[in-house]
């Protein structure tokens, strides 16, 4: 039903899902730049067409709303939300009676900012797995949510600026929801700025925050990007402690790597457990992996499931029949 090379072909048809080149039609899953590219047409929801027309540019698109199905060519898309960033989603192909179910970057636990994921059923499963080894398990969110309310405190109480890093698009405007609902003043770096200014439109509101000013920096929060950690912007404050916002932090020497202050396990994607829950809740005949460790499979096979990487198909034709 799909041929493999930088991006999933549907077999016979033009269209493509996250190809990571340029191509005619391309079901664009969400706007991190690792998943999207200026196609000369494009398929996605309306926040994602939002944020790729600040990112890339604007370019053709056909907004899909969640749970309303699409017909394209001989095939049906459906795009169901998948709890990763804003208009984040799951594309389901149905064509000659089979369902392809591509999971995009996903996570099965809710955030402040984002739609909460709904799992349809597909007999073919192509599925992001990020942290899939069972080391990477998280602590409870609300626990998460609250060391990183706890350590903006702390830093006032003693004086410093609290600085929260997290990636450009997604963690940063969850950090920023999080802390204005905790009643925290904002001074937001530019790029960050400019992503939260599309959320507010889609109902998102973040409290009392404006865009970085140095001279007004004085009882706020500065929250950037991560390849800001090292610019002038923060190296200029007197006094500062840095938190890095990544499920990779459940590693206590993240924070080295990073070269922060802090590091605290909030992510926008499943932790192992939420891999093996969310891949049961498909129930699909056959499954691939993408953007994850390579013996992810293992693991689901050992569950009784028919898994491979995704890798192992490029180029060739896969289709599994119908569960009728």
């Amino acid at each position: 039903m799909f041929t493999y090379e930088k991006g999933i072909q549907i077999t016979g048809l033009p269209l493509w899902l996250d190809s990571t080149r340029k191509v005619d039609t391309c079901v664009v899953s969400h706007a991190h730049m690792d998943h999207a590219k200026k196609h000369r047409q494009i398929i996605c929801t309306e926040p994602t067409a939002k944020f790729l027309a600040r990112r890339l540019g604007k370019s053709p698109t056909t907004i899909l709303d969640y749970n309303a199905p699409y017909e394209f060519e001989d095939c049906q898309i459906t795009l169901f939300p998948a709890g990763h960033i804003l208009g984040s989603a799951q594309t389901l192909v149905e064509k000659d009676g089979c369902r392809l179910l591509y999971s995009g970057d996903f996570n099965t636990i809710p955030g402040r900012t984002v739609e909460p994921i709904e799992i349809p059923q597909a007999d073919t499963l192509i599925m992001e797995s990020t942290f899939g080894r069972p080391y990477y398990r998280f602590p409870a969110r609300r626990i998460v949510e609250q060391n990183l309310i706890d350590f903006v405190r702390r830093n006032f109480q003693q004086g410093n600026v609290p600085v929260v890093s997290g990636y450009t698009l997604g963690k940063s405007q969850e950090a920023m929801k999080i802390l204005g609902d905790a009643g925290f003043k904002l001074s937001v770096h530019g790029s960050v700025a400019v992503l939260a200014r599309v959320y507010e439109k889609f109902g998102i509101d973040f409290g009392d925050w404006q865009k970085f000013k140095r001279d007004e920096i004085e009882g706020k929060v500065l929250v950037i990007p991560r390849n800001a950690i090292q610019s002038r912007m923060v190296e200029r404050l007197e006094k500062k402690q840095i938190v890095f916002l990544s499920g990779w932090a459940v590693s206590r020497k993240m924070k080295y790597r990073y070269g922060v202050d802090e590091a605290l396990p909030l992510s926008d994607h499943c932790d192992y457990g939420g891999l093996l829950d969310y891949v049961r809740k498909v129930n699909p005949k056959k499954i691939y992996t993408t953007h994850g460790f390579a013996d992810f499979p293992k693991y689901l096979q050992d569950l009784g499931f028919d898994a491979s990487p995704l890798e192992e198909v490029k180029q060739v034709e896969r289709r599994v029949e119908s569960r009728e």
